[in-house]
Protein backbone atom coordinates (compact mmCIF):
# COMPACT_ATOMS: atom_id res chain seq x y z
CA UNK A 1 0.00 0.00 0.00
CA UNK A 2 1.17 3.43 -0.44
CA UNK A 3 1.02 6.33 2.10
CA UNK A 4 -0.70 9.49 1.68
CA UNK A 5 2.22 10.98 0.66
CA UNK A 6 2.86 8.73 -2.21
CA UNK A 7 -0.20 9.31 -2.98
CA UNK A 8 0.09 12.63 -2.96
CA UNK A 9 3.37 12.23 -5.16
CA UNK A 10 1.91 9.94 -7.82
CA UNK A 11 -1.28 12.47 -7.90
CA UNK A 12 1.13 14.99 -8.74
CA UNK A 13 3.05 13.28 -11.13
CA UNK A 14 0.03 12.41 -12.93
CA UNK A 15 -1.63 16.03 -13.06
CA UNK A 16 2.08 16.77 -14.05
CA UNK A 17 1.82 14.76 -16.85
CA UNK A 18 -1.30 15.25 -18.05
CA UNK A 19 -0.43 19.33 -18.24
CA UNK A 20 2.58 18.23 -20.68
CA UNK A 21 0.36 16.01 -22.47
CA UNK A 22 -2.48 19.02 -22.94
CA UNK A 23 0.48 21.33 -23.78
CA UNK A 24 1.65 19.01 -26.47
CA UNK A 25 -1.46 18.29 -27.85
CA UNK A 26 -2.06 22.30 -27.81
CA UNK A 27 0.90 22.93 -29.74
CA UNK A 28 0.40 20.20 -32.28
CA UNK A 29 -3.06 21.90 -32.72
CA UNK A 30 -1.49 25.32 -33.36
CA UNK A 31 1.30 24.01 -35.60
CA UNK A 32 -1.02 22.48 -37.54
CA UNK A 33 -3.56 25.48 -37.88
CA UNK A 34 -0.48 27.78 -38.86
CA UNK A 35 0.98 25.01 -41.39
CA UNK A 36 -2.77 24.75 -42.63
CA UNK A 37 -3.26 28.48 -43.35
CA UNK A 38 -1.91 29.75 -46.40
CA UNK A 39 -1.48 33.06 -44.59
CA UNK A 40 1.11 32.13 -42.89
CA UNK A 41 3.33 30.84 -45.48
CA UNK A 42 5.72 32.58 -47.53
CA UNK A 43 2.77 33.66 -49.80
CA UNK A 44 0.44 34.87 -47.36
CA UNK A 45 3.09 37.03 -45.34
CA UNK A 46 4.24 38.63 -48.36
CA UNK A 47 0.53 39.81 -49.02
CA UNK A 48 -0.16 40.62 -45.78
CA UNK A 49 -1.78 44.17 -45.23
CA UNK A 50 0.52 45.43 -43.29
CA UNK A 51 3.80 44.05 -43.97
CA UNK A 52 5.06 46.56 -46.08
CA UNK A 53 5.01 49.68 -43.25
CA UNK A 54 6.74 46.74 -41.40
CA UNK A 55 9.40 46.05 -44.45
CA UNK A 56 10.05 50.23 -44.40
CA UNK A 57 10.35 50.49 -40.61
CA UNK A 58 12.87 47.19 -41.22
CA UNK A 59 14.56 49.16 -43.68
CA UNK A 60 14.66 52.26 -42.12
CA UNK A 61 16.75 50.41 -39.18
CA UNK A 62 19.04 48.54 -40.76
CA UNK A 63 19.75 51.49 -43.00
CA UNK A 64 21.28 52.92 -39.45
CA UNK A 65 22.75 50.17 -37.53
CA UNK A 66 24.42 48.81 -40.57
CA UNK A 67 27.16 51.58 -40.58
CA UNK A 68 27.12 51.80 -37.43
CA UNK A 69 27.87 47.95 -36.48
CA UNK A 70 30.64 47.97 -39.27
CA UNK A 71 32.01 50.41 -37.65
CA UNK A 72 32.03 53.08 -40.61
CA UNK A 73 30.34 55.54 -39.25
CA UNK A 74 31.11 56.75 -35.42
CA UNK A 75 28.01 57.21 -35.04
CA UNK A 76 24.39 57.89 -35.85
CA UNK A 77 23.71 61.70 -38.04
CA UNK A 78 20.42 63.67 -37.88
CA UNK A 79 21.67 63.53 -42.17
CA UNK A 80 21.28 59.73 -41.58
CA UNK A 81 18.45 59.52 -39.97
CA UNK A 82 16.84 62.06 -42.98
CA UNK A 83 18.42 60.34 -45.74
CA UNK A 84 17.38 56.31 -44.18
CA UNK A 85 13.68 57.41 -43.76
CA UNK A 86 13.54 59.47 -47.05
CA UNK A 87 14.89 55.75 -48.83
CA UNK A 88 12.63 53.34 -46.48
CA UNK A 89 9.25 55.36 -46.97
CA UNK A 90 8.68 54.47 -50.30
CA UNK A 91 8.61 50.78 -49.39
CA UNK A 92 5.06 51.25 -48.69
CA UNK A 93 3.75 51.22 -51.97
CA UNK A 94 6.18 48.69 -53.09
CA UNK A 95 3.30 46.12 -53.92
CA UNK A 96 1.51 48.69 -55.52
CA UNK A 97 4.13 50.39 -57.47
CA UNK A 98 6.89 48.17 -57.48
CA UNK A 99 9.00 50.00 -61.19
CA UNK A 100 8.22 53.26 -59.50
CA UNK A 101 9.38 52.16 -55.76
CA UNK A 102 12.50 50.96 -57.26
CA UNK A 103 13.30 53.58 -59.06
CA UNK A 104 12.49 56.06 -56.86
CA UNK A 105 14.53 53.81 -53.86
CA UNK A 106 18.03 52.73 -56.07
CA UNK A 107 19.59 56.08 -56.49
CA UNK A 108 18.74 57.18 -52.83
CA UNK A 109 20.59 54.19 -51.93
CA UNK A 110 23.24 55.35 -54.05
CA UNK A 111 23.23 58.57 -52.34
CA UNK A 112 23.38 56.69 -48.93
CA UNK A 113 26.20 54.87 -50.08
CA UNK A 114 28.14 57.44 -50.57
CA UNK A 115 27.50 59.21 -47.66
CA UNK A 116 27.36 56.50 -44.50
CA UNK A 117 27.76 53.09 -46.50
CA UNK A 118 25.12 51.04 -45.22
CA UNK A 119 26.22 48.05 -47.81
CA UNK A 120 24.13 45.16 -46.59
CA UNK A 121 21.30 46.98 -45.61
CA UNK A 122 21.10 48.05 -49.15
CA UNK A 123 22.36 44.92 -50.98
CA UNK A 124 18.38 43.64 -48.48
CA UNK A 125 16.36 46.69 -49.70
CA UNK A 126 17.41 46.10 -53.39
CA UNK A 127 16.36 42.25 -53.68
CA UNK A 128 13.54 43.08 -51.55
CA UNK A 129 12.11 45.37 -54.53
CA UNK A 130 13.93 43.06 -57.14
CA UNK A 131 12.02 40.14 -55.77
CA UNK A 132 8.64 42.13 -55.40
CA UNK A 133 9.28 43.29 -59.54
CA UNK A 134 9.78 40.17 -60.54
CA UNK A 135 6.35 38.35 -58.28
CA UNK A 136 4.17 41.64 -59.38
CA UNK A 137 5.21 41.81 -63.12
CA UNK A 138 5.74 39.44 -65.99
CA UNK A 139 8.39 37.43 -67.65
CA UNK A 140 9.85 40.33 -69.85
CA UNK A 141 9.48 42.85 -67.24
CA UNK A 142 12.06 40.81 -65.13
CA UNK A 143 14.41 39.91 -68.15
CA UNK A 144 14.59 43.90 -68.98
CA UNK A 145 14.95 45.16 -65.03
CA UNK A 146 17.47 42.36 -64.51
CA UNK A 147 19.55 43.21 -66.91
CA UNK A 148 19.38 47.02 -65.75
CA UNK A 149 19.86 46.62 -62.65
CA UNK A 150 22.97 44.39 -63.14
CA UNK A 151 24.72 47.40 -64.10
CA UNK A 152 23.75 49.61 -61.81
CA UNK A 153 24.99 46.92 -59.27
CA UNK A 154 28.14 47.11 -60.82
CA UNK A 155 28.77 50.50 -60.93
CA UNK A 156 27.23 50.89 -57.51
CA UNK A 157 29.91 48.44 -56.95
CA UNK A 158 33.02 50.49 -58.52
CA UNK A 159 32.01 54.15 -56.88
CA UNK A 160 30.95 53.30 -53.37
CA UNK A 161 33.79 50.04 -52.87
CA UNK A 162 37.18 51.06 -51.15
CA UNK A 163 38.94 48.37 -53.09
CA UNK A 164 37.06 47.01 -56.06
CA UNK A 165 37.42 43.16 -56.33
CA UNK A 166 34.97 41.22 -59.37
CA UNK A 167 34.33 38.77 -56.65
CA UNK A 168 31.91 41.60 -54.92
CA UNK A 169 30.66 42.48 -58.03
CA UNK A 170 29.81 39.21 -59.06
CA UNK A 171 28.08 38.40 -55.51
CA UNK A 172 26.26 40.93 -55.38
CA UNK A 173 24.73 40.83 -58.60
CA UNK A 174 23.76 37.19 -58.16
CA UNK A 175 22.48 38.09 -54.82
CA UNK A 176 20.20 40.76 -56.73
CA UNK A 177 19.35 38.61 -59.76
CA UNK A 178 18.78 35.68 -57.57
CA UNK A 179 16.11 37.69 -55.76
CA UNK A 180 14.35 38.56 -59.17
CA UNK A 181 14.25 34.88 -59.83
CA UNK A 182 12.65 33.82 -57.34
CA UNK A 183 9.84 36.34 -57.11
CA UNK A 184 9.66 34.85 -60.78
CA UNK A 185 9.61 31.85 -60.04
CA UNK A 186 6.85 32.33 -56.80
CA UNK A 187 4.54 34.26 -59.76
CA UNK A 188 4.80 31.29 -62.15
CA UNK A 189 3.82 28.87 -59.31
CA UNK A 190 1.01 31.10 -58.37
CA UNK A 191 -0.26 31.23 -61.98
CA UNK A 192 0.15 27.72 -62.43
CA UNK A 193 -1.73 27.14 -59.20
CA UNK A 194 -4.28 29.85 -60.08
CA UNK A 195 -4.46 27.75 -63.58
CA UNK A 196 -5.10 24.24 -61.87
CA UNK A 197 -7.34 25.70 -59.58
CA UNK A 198 -9.75 26.93 -62.55
CA UNK A 199 -9.16 23.60 -64.33
CA UNK A 200 -10.36 21.84 -61.59
CA UNK A 201 -13.17 24.52 -60.69
CA UNK A 202 -14.53 24.13 -64.76
CA UNK A 203 -13.78 20.08 -64.63
CA UNK A 204 -16.00 19.81 -61.35
CA UNK A 205 -18.71 21.65 -63.23
CA UNK A 206 -18.47 20.36 -66.61
CA UNK A 207 -18.95 17.03 -64.59
CA UNK A 208 -21.56 17.64 -62.19
CA UNK A 209 -23.48 18.96 -65.98
CA UNK A 210 -22.55 15.37 -67.21
CA UNK A 211 -23.82 13.84 -64.24
CA UNK A 212 -27.42 15.73 -64.76
CA UNK A 213 -27.48 15.34 -68.57
CA UNK A 214 -26.94 12.01 -67.95
CA UNK A 215 -29.59 11.11 -65.51
CA UNK A 216 -32.00 12.97 -67.34
CA UNK A 217 -31.40 10.76 -70.45
CA UNK A 218 -31.19 7.85 -68.46
CA UNK A 219 -35.17 9.26 -67.13
CA UNK A 220 -36.14 9.92 -70.59
CA UNK A 221 -35.29 5.67 -71.53
CA UNK A 222 -36.85 4.56 -68.60
CA UNK A 223 -40.01 6.74 -69.21
CA UNK A 224 -40.77 5.76 -72.42
CA UNK A 225 -39.66 1.78 -71.52
CA UNK A 226 -42.13 1.62 -68.76
CA UNK A 227 -44.99 4.49 -69.01
CA UNK A 228 -45.44 4.76 -72.33
CA UNK A 229 -45.27 0.65 -73.44
CA UNK A 230 -48.02 0.26 -70.55
CA UNK A 231 -49.56 3.08 -72.18
CA UNK A 232 -49.09 1.63 -75.62
CA UNK A 233 -50.89 -1.61 -74.77
CA UNK A 234 -53.54 0.23 -72.67
CA UNK A 235 -54.11 2.13 -76.39
CA UNK A 236 -54.02 -0.89 -78.37
CA UNK A 237 -56.46 -2.80 -76.77
CA UNK A 238 -58.99 -0.16 -76.08
CA UNK A 239 -58.95 0.82 -79.65
CA UNK A 240 -58.97 -3.24 -80.48
CA UNK A 241 -62.27 -3.55 -78.29
CA UNK A 242 -63.64 -0.31 -79.18
CA UNK A 243 -63.86 -1.43 -83.14
CA UNK A 244 -65.09 -4.81 -82.54
CA UNK A 245 -68.54 -2.81 -80.59
CA UNK A 246 -68.75 -0.60 -83.39
CA UNK A 247 -68.99 -3.11 -85.62
CA UNK A 248 -71.53 -5.08 -83.30
CA UNK A 249 -73.60 -2.04 -83.87
CA UNK A 250 -73.07 0.33 -81.08
CA UNK A 251 -73.05 4.00 -82.58
CA UNK A 252 -72.37 6.26 -79.54
CA UNK A 253 -69.21 6.91 -78.22
CA UNK A 254 -68.39 4.16 -75.63
CA UNK A 255 -65.93 4.37 -72.35
CA UNK A 256 -63.75 2.40 -74.92
CA UNK A 257 -63.61 5.06 -77.35
CA UNK A 258 -62.79 7.23 -73.91
CA UNK A 259 -60.21 5.30 -72.69
CA UNK A 260 -58.45 4.99 -76.40
CA UNK A 261 -58.59 8.63 -76.63
CA UNK A 262 -57.37 9.63 -73.29
CA UNK A 263 -54.41 7.06 -73.53
CA UNK A 264 -53.63 8.76 -76.79
CA UNK A 265 -53.36 12.16 -75.49
CA UNK A 266 -50.99 10.98 -73.02
CA UNK A 267 -48.92 9.36 -75.22
CA UNK A 268 -48.84 12.56 -76.93
CA UNK A 269 -48.18 14.64 -73.67
CA UNK A 270 -45.79 12.13 -72.69
CA UNK A 271 -43.74 12.26 -75.95
CA UNK A 272 -43.84 16.26 -75.30
CA UNK A 273 -42.23 15.37 -72.09
CA UNK A 274 -38.76 12.96 -73.15
CA UNK A 275 -38.15 15.71 -75.99
CA UNK A 276 -37.86 17.89 -73.43
CA UNK A 277 -35.44 15.82 -71.02
CA UNK A 278 -33.59 14.29 -74.37
CA UNK A 279 -33.05 17.95 -75.79
CA UNK A 280 -29.15 18.77 -75.99
CA UNK A 281 -28.28 14.85 -74.53
CA UNK A 282 -24.98 13.19 -75.93
CA UNK A 283 -23.95 11.80 -72.65
CA UNK A 284 -24.28 8.30 -72.12
CA UNK A 285 -26.82 6.97 -70.01
CA UNK A 286 -26.49 4.72 -66.83
CA UNK A 287 -28.25 1.49 -67.19
CA UNK A 288 -29.94 0.65 -63.96
CA UNK A 289 -30.45 -3.18 -64.31
CA UNK A 290 -33.92 -4.23 -63.36
CA UNK A 291 -35.19 -6.31 -65.94
CA UNK A 292 -32.48 -8.61 -68.06
CA UNK A 293 -33.25 -11.49 -70.84
CA UNK A 294 -33.95 -13.62 -68.24
CA UNK A 295 -37.10 -11.67 -68.06
CA UNK A 296 -38.29 -12.73 -71.49
CA UNK A 297 -41.05 -14.60 -70.98
CA UNK A 298 -42.87 -11.95 -68.82
CA UNK A 299 -42.53 -9.53 -71.31
CA UNK A 300 -44.04 -12.04 -74.22
CA UNK A 301 -46.88 -12.78 -71.64
CA UNK A 302 -47.47 -9.08 -71.49
CA UNK A 303 -47.61 -8.51 -75.05
CA UNK A 304 -49.37 -11.53 -75.80
CA UNK A 305 -52.38 -10.56 -73.60
CA UNK A 306 -52.41 -7.34 -75.86
CA UNK A 307 -53.26 -9.46 -78.63
CA UNK A 308 -49.86 -10.34 -80.24
CA UNK A 309 -48.46 -13.91 -80.61
CA UNK A 310 -44.41 -13.94 -80.18
CA UNK A 311 -42.05 -16.40 -81.02
CA UNK A 312 -39.50 -16.49 -78.66
CA UNK A 313 -36.37 -18.63 -78.98
CA UNK A 314 -33.48 -17.67 -76.62
CA UNK A 315 -30.00 -19.72 -77.58
CA UNK A 316 -27.34 -20.11 -75.10
CA UNK A 317 -26.79 -18.94 -71.60
CA UNK A 318 -29.13 -15.21 -70.77
CA UNK A 319 -28.47 -15.47 -66.79
CA UNK A 320 -24.49 -15.36 -67.75
CA UNK A 321 -25.28 -11.89 -69.25
CA UNK A 322 -23.85 -8.51 -67.82
CA UNK A 323 -26.57 -7.00 -65.72
CA UNK A 324 -26.56 -4.08 -67.72
CA UNK A 325 -26.08 -5.86 -71.25
CA UNK A 326 -29.06 -7.63 -70.38
CA UNK A 327 -31.22 -4.82 -69.37
CA UNK A 328 -30.29 -3.13 -72.57
CA UNK A 329 -31.40 -6.65 -74.63
CA UNK A 330 -34.76 -6.05 -72.43
CA UNK A 331 -35.27 -2.61 -73.43
CA UNK A 332 -34.77 -3.13 -76.99
CA UNK A 333 -37.21 -5.97 -77.26
CA UNK A 334 -39.60 -4.58 -75.23
CA UNK A 335 -39.66 -1.23 -77.73
CA UNK A 336 -39.50 -3.92 -80.49
CA UNK A 337 -42.49 -5.51 -80.38
CA UNK A 338 -44.53 -2.11 -78.88
CA UNK A 339 -43.49 -0.89 -82.62
CA UNK A 340 -44.96 -4.19 -83.70
CA UNK A 341 -48.16 -3.81 -81.91
CA UNK A 342 -48.45 -0.16 -82.31
CA UNK A 343 -47.68 0.34 -85.84
CA UNK A 344 -47.95 -2.69 -87.69
CA UNK A 345 -51.14 -5.20 -89.04
CA UNK A 346 -48.73 -8.25 -87.96
CA UNK A 347 -50.45 -10.64 -85.63
CA UNK A 348 -47.33 -12.57 -84.69
CA UNK A 349 -43.93 -11.05 -84.30
CA UNK A 350 -40.86 -13.04 -83.97
CA UNK A 351 -37.92 -13.02 -81.43
CA UNK A 352 -34.38 -14.39 -81.41
CA UNK A 353 -32.08 -14.13 -79.01
CA UNK A 354 -28.60 -15.40 -79.47
CA UNK A 355 -25.97 -15.14 -76.77
CA UNK A 356 -22.39 -16.00 -77.05
CA UNK A 357 -19.01 -15.44 -75.24
CA UNK A 358 -18.28 -12.46 -77.38
CA UNK A 359 -21.93 -10.75 -77.95
CA UNK A 360 -25.56 -10.73 -77.85
CA UNK A 361 -27.57 -10.73 -80.88
CA UNK A 362 -30.96 -9.58 -80.71
CA UNK A 363 -33.54 -9.97 -83.83
CA UNK A 364 -37.40 -8.71 -83.56
CA UNK A 365 -39.02 -9.38 -86.94
CA UNK A 366 -42.86 -9.19 -87.90
CA UNK A 367 -44.52 -9.59 -91.42
CA UNK A 368 -47.16 -7.05 -91.60
CA UNK A 369 -47.86 -3.87 -93.35
CA UNK A 370 -47.35 -0.18 -91.50
CA UNK A 371 -50.46 0.76 -90.12
CA UNK A 372 -51.98 4.32 -90.80
CA UNK A 373 -51.67 5.57 -87.58
CA UNK A 374 -53.29 8.58 -85.83
CA UNK A 375 -49.86 9.16 -84.33
CA UNK A 376 -46.66 11.62 -84.89
CA UNK A 377 -44.01 9.29 -86.50
CA UNK A 378 -40.35 10.69 -85.74
CA UNK A 379 -40.65 9.71 -81.85
CA UNK A 380 -37.58 8.37 -79.72
CA UNK A 381 -37.77 4.61 -79.37
CA UNK A 382 -35.47 3.72 -82.57
CA UNK A 383 -33.15 6.70 -80.63
CA UNK A 384 -33.26 5.22 -77.81
CA UNK A 385 -32.63 1.58 -78.76
CA UNK A 386 -29.74 2.94 -80.91
CA UNK A 387 -28.58 4.94 -78.04
CA UNK A 388 -28.77 1.97 -75.79
CA UNK A 389 -26.42 -0.31 -77.70
CA UNK A 390 -23.80 2.68 -78.66
CA UNK A 391 -23.25 2.65 -74.78
CA UNK A 392 -22.31 -0.94 -74.63
CA UNK A 393 -19.82 -0.26 -77.79
CA UNK A 394 -22.72 -2.50 -79.94
CA UNK A 395 -25.18 -1.26 -82.30
CA UNK A 396 -28.80 -1.58 -83.39
CA UNK A 397 -30.09 -1.13 -86.94
CA UNK A 398 -33.99 -0.95 -87.87
CA UNK A 399 -35.91 -1.06 -91.02
CA UNK A 400 -38.47 -2.65 -93.42
CA UNK A 401 -37.38 -6.65 -94.10
CA UNK A 402 -37.94 -8.02 -97.43
CA UNK A 403 -41.25 -7.18 -99.23
CA UNK A 404 -43.42 -7.47 -96.05
CA UNK A 405 -42.59 -6.53 -92.34
CA UNK A 406 -39.63 -5.04 -90.25
CA UNK A 407 -36.82 -5.91 -88.72
CA UNK A 408 -34.64 -4.50 -85.28
CA UNK A 409 -31.73 -6.16 -85.18
CA UNK A 410 -29.26 -5.59 -82.50
CA UNK A 411 -25.45 -6.16 -81.41
CA UNK A 412 -24.20 -5.79 -77.95
CA UNK A 413 -20.86 -6.90 -76.67
CA UNK A 414 -20.65 -9.57 -74.04
CA UNK A 415 -16.84 -9.13 -73.87
CA UNK A 416 -13.64 -7.98 -76.17
CA UNK A 417 -15.49 -4.92 -76.67
CA UNK A 418 -12.54 -3.62 -79.27
CA UNK A 419 -13.40 -5.98 -81.63
CA UNK A 420 -16.43 -4.34 -82.42
CA UNK A 421 -16.62 -1.13 -83.97
CA UNK A 422 -20.26 -0.17 -84.86
CA UNK A 423 -21.69 2.46 -86.07
CA UNK A 424 -24.48 2.91 -83.29
CA UNK A 425 -26.76 4.32 -85.42
CA UNK A 426 -30.36 3.14 -86.81
CA UNK A 427 -31.69 3.13 -89.84
CA UNK A 428 -34.58 5.04 -89.61
CA UNK A 429 -36.28 5.23 -93.20
CA UNK A 430 -38.98 8.25 -94.00
CA UNK A 431 -41.79 6.21 -92.77
CA UNK A 432 -40.30 4.02 -90.33
CA UNK A 433 -42.20 2.09 -87.45
CA UNK A 434 -41.46 4.20 -84.31
CA UNK A 435 -43.17 4.61 -81.14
Amino acid sequence: MHSRGGWETDGAGVVCKRREEDAVLAFRVVASRIAADGRLGLQGLLRAPDIDQVLAVLAFIALLADPVMLHNVPRVTPVMGVLAFVTALPLVARRRFPLGVLAIVVPLLMTCLIVFHPNRAAVGIVMLLMFTVGLEGGRVRSLVVGALMALVVTAAVLITARTVSAIDVVAYCSLVLGALLAGEALRARQALGRSLADEAARMREAAAQHRFDTERLALAHELHDTIGHTLVAINVRAAAAARREHKAGAEAPTALDEIAAASAGALAELRTALKTLRTGQDGRAPLHPVQDLASLADLVAGVEAAGLAVDLQVTGEPAAVPARTGHAGYRIIQEGLTNVLRHSTARTARVRVKVDDRAVVIEVTDDGQRRVSAFAVGGHGLCGMAERAAALGGSCEAGPAGDAGWQVRAILPVAGQADFVPGGQARIPLAGKES
